[in-house]
């Protein structure tokens, strides 16, 4: 999983070679639907009913985790390196923290402040010394606001699906609130006719990068996400997200030529100490692997889930 989202930054950087940032956003989620939809349609039976207010729900679960974190990602890789990018999501954990205090009234604790100070430090370390073109300008640092709408988005993503999958199979799920998070976009295929033409000419590194960004860190990736939601904690899933900018930076550094130096690596460094402080300093509250209930679950349960989710880290 981690070796997934961490190269999904190289592929859609490979992309945005050909394609922008928008046709990069459609050409995956398009395909992942397709995906997903097979998926669906052979499990039809096995499908979970859903009321109006869960469909709702629903509804903002998937643009949320889909369209705007898949655009925020595409756009802000465009504007920044991919290694760059690859670091800038693995601080997910102080958007968590902080939508604990603002959404659940969890205080910030003294490691917490000082975890969101240290993990900010990094990013500015990054951006200002990073590689040959990290400077402080209007388009490094709106694209790396761009890019910290992943985090973001998909804080609040993982805050409301946890209730979802105490009675719902991960892949189910995963495809659902991606064919969901595909609809808003879907009328821009109307107007954007010229993403065809570009595919129908794709390299074989082109559709390697497809493959990934679509199939990989979409399809596989999200399912094993969720499965691993539902069975692990936060600080075990913390483990596999600390790895994602290994191998962002690696990827970047092999495959598209980005240079890492001692001040990328020293500012990943300071990045993921900040969310180690912030992931730890918890005060101890796990969170226990999810259990099946019965959909008329007590409101007190599905409380607890979504206090819990907030531990849970993130990617694109």
């Amino acid at each position: 999983m981690a070796a997934m989202w961490g190269s999904n930054f190289v592929a859609i950087k490979q992309l945005l070679r050909t394609l922008d940032p928008l046709e990069v956003v459609l050409l995956r989620l398009t395909l992942a639907s397709l995906c997903f939809a097979v998926v669906l349609l052979a499990s039809a039976g096995s499908l979970p009913r859903f009321s109006r207010a869960e469909w709702r729900r629903l509804a903002v679960i998937g643009v949320l985790g889909i369209t705007i974190n898949t655009t925020g990602v595409a756009f802000g890789t465009r504007m920044i390196p991919a290694a760059l990018a690859s670091l800038i999501v693995t601080t997910n954990p102080v958007f968590t923290a902080l939508l604990a205090r603002g959404l659940l009234g969890e205080p910030l604790t003294r490691r917490k402040l000082l975890g969101i100070a240290v993990a900010f430090a990094g990013v500015l370390l990054v951006l200002l010394y990073g590689g040959p073109e990290a400077h402080f300008d209007l388009h490094n640092a709106l694209g790396v606001l761009v890019m910290l709408l992943g985090p973001s988005a998909w804080a609040l993503y993982t805050v409301f699906s946890k209730p979802f999958l105490a009675r719902c199979p991960p892949t189910q799920f995963a495809g659902i609130v991606v064919l969901i998070g595909t609809l808003p976009l879907l009328p821009v295929l109307l107007v954007e006719h010229r993403i065809v033409g570009q595919v129908a000419h794709f390299g074989a590194l082109d559709w390697l990068a497809t493959l990934e960004t679509a199939g990989l860190a979409l399809v596989v990736a999200y399912t094993i996400w969720y499965r691993g939601l539902r069975v692990l904690s936060p600080t075990q899933l913390a483990v596999y997200n600390y790895l994602v900018p290994v191998f962002g930076v690696l990827g970047a550094w092999v495959f598209l030529g980005e240079r890492i130096t001692i001040f990328l690596l020293l500012g990943g460094l300071t990045i993921l100490t900040g969310v180690v402080l912030t992931n730890s300093g918890r005060g101890g509250r796990g969170l226990a692997p999810v259990q099946a209930t019965h959909a008329g679950g007590g409101g007190e349960a599905e409380h607890e889930s979504e206090r819990a989710a907030l531990g849970e880290p993130g990617a694109s």
